[in-house]
């Protein structure tokens, strides 16, 4: 069976996440990665060239489709090098700063017809999959209530956090989008508070540590959302939606599910780490649905769309927590 080559862009943490999916899929094969500043030594732990520029990298590996894992703000110019190149592609999100430039990579991509993935995991997990699909289905009756808890291990480093855009922008968007994802629309209201409980300094760079929002639809639901940067317990992401005919409750998986009861009292194995782990089966459904495009065609899974609405309720946020 033919296998598809893809290109890497970035050499970063999340690159690293995509290598290892990329290696995991029966119908894919690591081609290569692309860094225009200083490489990591991910390419040589593949195995794989790393070129300066995608047009190298397209000239000697002859990819099928590329990942763009890279910061932000080359987010947009390395999906119209990739529609220049007639390259599919998964983009991590966000897809920009802006609007408009979001806007911009919107028309490109449209006015191609290839296929661009957006990589908000928690779409791809199959348990978050599971909770949208019982929704749609009924299961709960009438959704009157959405509580996410969101919590990091740890505070990412202060030279990472100052080219995020903020927590909201960079870690509470997945909430956000997954909201907009179970509701299918933009709330009536939102409410936020933004703090610093952990890092006082923050307040140098203009960021938060920590996020209490409240979101309300005019014909319901009404959705809570707590996250923070710090969690000594392990990392967490819990769910829980409440209906008129029952709930769904998406707890985190544990390292193990073995269970220890004693005389001295019961032992449960800790949470992950963080997200690379907890959500390892999400990003290779991302790789695998891009296998898929690429054998198959037809419509990602998420989109810029997707993307562009979830800036825009990022926005409501910051302005609404001012």
């Amino acid at each position: 069976m033919r296998k598809y080559r893809i290109v890497i862009v970035g050499t970063g943490r999340i690159a690293a996440v995509h290598a290892r999916s990329v290696h995991r899929s029966p119908s894919l094969e690591l081609a290569g990665f692309v860094d225009t500043v200083a490489a990591s030594s991910l390419p040589s732990h593949w195995g794989v060239p790393c070129f300066p520029t995608l047009g190298e990298a397209a000239g000697a590996v002859v990819p099928d489709a590329i990942v763009i894992a890279s910061p932000t703000d080359t987010h947009v110019s390395y999906l119209a090098l990739a529609v220049d190149l007639g390259l599919p592609a998964l983009c991590e999100k966000p897809v920009a700063r802006d609007r408009r430039s979001i806007e911009v990579a919107m028309d490109i991509v449209s006015r191609s017809g290839l296929p661009v993935i957006l990589g908000f995991h928690r779409r791809f997990d199959p348990m978050r999959r599971e909770v949208q699909n019982r929704i749609a289905a009924g299961g709960i009756g009438k959704t009157e209530h959405i509580l996410q808890l969101s919590r990091d291990v740890s505070l990412p480093d202060r030279r990472v956090s100052a080219h995020q855009g903020g927590i909201v922008a960079d870690m509470v968007v997945h909430d956000l989008d997954e909201l907009l994802w179970l509701v299918g629309r933009q709330p009536d209201r939102v409410h936020a508070r933004l703090d610093r409980n952990v890092d006082a300094g923050l307040v140098e760079i203009g960021d938060h540590d920590t996020v209490s929002l409240q979101l309300e639809w005019n014909d319901g639901p009404v959705a809570h959302v707590s996250a923070t940067r710090r969690a000594v317990h392990g990392f967490e992401q819990r769910l829980e939606v409440f209906g008129s005919a029952g709930r769904l409750v998406c707890d985190d998986p544990r390292i193990s599910c073995v269970r220890l009861d004693s005389a001295q009292g019961t032992y449960l194995d800790r949470r992950h780490a963080g997200f690379g782990e907890r959500y390892r089966d999400a990003y290779q459904a991302e790789i695998d649905h891009l296998a898929d495009l690429l054998r198959c065609g037809g419509d990602p899974f998420c989109s810029l769309e997707d993307g562009l609405n979830a800036f825009d309720l990022v926005e409501r946020v910051v302005d609404a927590a001012q």
